[in-house]
């Protein structure tokens, strides 16, 4: 471009006061500079732009017809400026989640909630992640933040990784709302005897199946009879339709309560630790300012590497990360 955007600021403010002097106080430059500034404009153009009389200046007629699209031309680089500058601070931009369905929905729910009441015009899509999927969406930059469920204390083994445990939750029991254990405050694992298991397959998530598995049987509970399920949904669906039992976390009673009773399990010795990962050297302002609401939510700090303990639109991933974490 032959001329900068102060010029223009120039060429407005004169073309505005048609008084060089009052033009150059409005600046906060001095005059015979604005002059400057005004000559390597018309220099730079080919053309005059103002008619400069002894008592008077006024525009030529190219002068006018350059008015208009000068000011056009400087709104436009204001709302650029205030563009860029809303997205430094995160207000613009996207933000990829990922979760798994097992992730404890009520930090979960909220944190996406919150973000999306103070980054309205942040492009938001969520993406369910397969149990078996930790770090491997991140490293491949399918997501920018995923919200993941374990069994225990899990090391993912991933130094670029960062983590924030969100909760701690024990196992209950989900069965049939008539069923005669539903109205108990609490069972042993040894109550489920000769119940039929209603349990996520092995091929979801090994680790998860088989923790839980040996869970039961440190309990005493033997099931009669296993159920497999893809997916927590159908999971629940199963268990409704007194078609076995389930053992799940506790916030899945905010998924679902229709047809199912949730009863505490003394005995259950396993926790499951949801948590948000996100890589460490990602730059994004939008993540930044996602992570920054979790921290004010009293989270635990992130650990590097460790797993302690718009609109929304959702997607499927086939992806499977072999290992014992889910």
């Amino acid at each position: 471009m032959k001329f900068e955007l102060r010029h223009l600021e120039a060429f407005v403010a004169v073309a505005e006061e048609l008084h060089f002097g009052r033009a150059a106080d409005r600046l906060r430059v001095a005059q015979p500079a604005l002059s400057q500034q005004i000559l390597r404009l018309e220099a730079a153009l080919g053309v005059d732009l103002l008619i400069r009389e002894r008592r008077r200046t006024a525009l030529s007629d190219a002068g006018r017809a350059f008015l208009v699209e000068a000011r056009r031309t400087l709104e436009q680089a204001r709302v650029t400026e205030s563009v860029a500058e809303r997205a430094r601070r995160g207000e613009l931009g996207r933000l990829r989640v990922g979760y798994h369905p097992t992730a404890s929905s009520q930090p979960f729910l909220r944190a996406i909630a919150a973000f999306e009441l103070v980054a309205p015009e942040v492009e938001l899509t969520l993406r369910e992640l397969p149990m078996g999927a930790l770090g491997q969406p991140l490293r491949e930059d399918l997501v920018d933040v995923a919200f993941l469920s374990t069994l225990g204390q899990v090391d993912c083994g991933q130094p670029a990784l960062r983590v924030r445990t969100l909760s701690t939750e024990r196992f209950v029991a989900a069965v049939p709302a008539g069923h005669p254990l539903a109205g108990r405050p609490g069972i042993a694992l040894a109550d489920l005897t000769g119940e039929r298991l209603a349990l996520l397959g092995r091929d979801v998530c090994a680790h998860w199946h088989d923790d839980l598995v040996a869970m039961c049987e440190r309990g005493g509970f033997a099931p009669r009879g296993v159920r497999h399920a893809g997916e927590l949904g159908a999971l629940l669906t199963l268990v409704a339709a007194g078609l076995g039992v389930a053992l799940v976390q506790e916030s899945t009673r905010l998924l679902r309560s229709e047809g199912l009773a949730y009863v505490a399990v003394r005995d259950a010795d396993v926790p499951i630790v949801s948590a948000a990962m996100w890589r460490g050297d990602d730059p994004s302002p939008v993540l930044a300012r996602f992570l920054g609401l979790l921290r004010r939510s009293g989270a635990i700090g992130a650990i590097p590497g460790r797993r302690p303990g718009g609109g929304v639109t959702m997607e499927a991933s086939p992806l499977i990360e072999q290992g014992r974490t889910p």
